[in-house]
């Protein structure tokens, strides 16, 4: 139940649902939080304006004020308790910890889904041309043919444009492909998805449209490897292996006969294979050595093919490849990876994530492939205590879009496993003492 009450009335443990004035006018950084601790409580009282408490998830004006026993601490001027800042969310959710775990009840939030029909059709029809044309080329360059630039340029702005209408539309279809295109497809996805990551990463339009040239030329030099091996279902000899890693400096060969194309696609072509930590190929890259341009083009490159089906393999979930990549200590830039995550809307259920209102959430699992994914909001930065619960929608548009990995170690001293399963289930985030 929401309640308009005076700023002089808001005791400890209540939830400030708004305040009735403009975001200039009082002394906080957002108009919904949980009066938690002596200091904030000062501010609210001393602000002399109209606040409204939701009863639902925190105290009611019907609360009297708690004095501090004799002998065990101060009061303030009004007789309030004054609670050490450090403890103040401990006492928080001992007191409170119902309304914690209940906020979602009652406020449920679906997800909008990120594309229709609509925007699947045309995505699918961008897709469908842009892997003809990619074909053509491929196959042309292996009967002789030179590659042409304005070609290759104009199959990246068709994808550039395709991905401006509706990027989540492209990213799913592009996982559709056919056993004998799969070469062509993922030449298609590793350019769209090389265009996304760059421009996430801050790259200018011209670096991110580079960057798609390079994407999309990226495994040229499979043309020139036996389509037995590429095919193959079974396990593949060390001799057929050895043949499969030759297609970086094979396929850097045929772009350097290329008039036109941006020295990026050569540097992508040689280099996608190698890995931060030294375990790439061919020439066993490490640290510093590894361009950002193939750090980029190692992200993209590897997700694409985690998720697609192969010849030996099922693909996995988009979410799981993400979460796998992530874990994979050493290989891949782990903020190009949460880049990604960000522009194609897919993070790993259980992620902690900093948002742009300070607060921490964890995200949510989600079933549903073409739907924007849902976090829940638990913890303020700010404040150093735990939030009632609120799911909310990441999306770059929204006010509640995720800037930041983080590690829970830097902010709990619990089991964040145990604790992030207890909050994705609606239950209390930490157990009481």
């Amino acid at each position: 139940m929401l309640k308009l009450i005076e700023s002089c009335n808001v005791e400890m443990g209540m939830y400030v649902h708004d305040i009735k004035a403009t975001w200039i006018a009082h002394p906080f950084w957002r108009s919904r939080f949980v009066v938690d601790d002596v200091n904030v409580l000062e501010k609210v009282r001393s602000s002399d304006l109209m606040v409204m408490i939701d009863t639902n998830r925190g105290c009611d004006v019907s609360v009297r004020k708690r004095r501090i026993r004799a002998g065990e601490g101060d009061t303030d001027r009004r007789g309030a308790q004054v609670v050490p800042r450090q403890m103040a969310h401990r006492i928080h959710f001992k007191r409170h910890w119902p309304s914690l775990c209940h906020g979602p009840v009652g406020t449920r939030v679906i997800a909008p889904t990120a594309f229709g029909r609509a925007d699947r059709e045309r995505a699918l029809g961008v897709a469908q041309r842009s892997t003809s044309a990619v074909k053509a080329l491929f196959e042309g360059c292996l009967q002789g043919r030179a590659i042409s630039t304005p070609v290759v340029l104009t199959v990246v702005d068709d994808i550039a444009e395709a991905l401006r209408q509706n990027i989540h539309a492209f990213i799913s279809v592009i996982r559709l492909r056919a056993k004998d295109d799969e070469t062509y497809v993922h030449s298609v996805a590793v350019c769209a998805l090389m265009i996304c990551l760059a421009q996430e990463a801050g790259l200018s339009d011209d670096a991110a449209r580079s960057m798609g040239t390079a994407g999309l030329l990226h495994d040229i030099g499979k043309m020139s490897i036996d389509s037995a091996i590429l095919r193959k279902e079974g396990a593949l000899t060390d001799a057929e292996v050895k043949e499969i890693r030759r297609h970086p400096e094979l396929g850097h060969a045929l772009l350097q006969q290329v008039i036109g194309l941006p020295a990026v696609a050569w540097e992508v072509c040689l280099h996608h294979h190698e890995r931060l930590d030294g375990s790439g190929y061919p020439f066993g890259l490490a640290g510093d050595d590894v361009s950002h341009a193939a750090r980029l083009a190692a992200v993209c490159d590897v997700y694409d093919a985690m998720t697609s089906d192969r010849p030996y393999r099922r693909g996995i979930a988009p979410a799981m490849a993400l979460g796998k990549m992530e874990q994979a200590h050493g290989e891949f830039d782990r903020d190009l990876v949460f880049c990604l995550m960000r522009k194609i809307g897919v993070f790993p259920p259980g992620k902690l994530v900093r948002l742009r209102s300070k607060r921490l959430a964890v995200v949510l699992p989600s079933k549903v492939e073409n739907r924007y994914p849902l976090a829940r909001v638990f913890y303020s930065t700010v404040d150093a205590c735990i939030l009632p619960y609120e799911d909310v929608v990441l999306h770059d548009r929204n006010a509640e879009h995720a800037v930041a990995a983080e590690e829970a170690a830097r902010w709990f001293t619990a089991d964040w496993s145990a604790m992030s399963t207890r909050i994705m289930a609606g239950e209390p985030a930490l157990l009481p003492d």
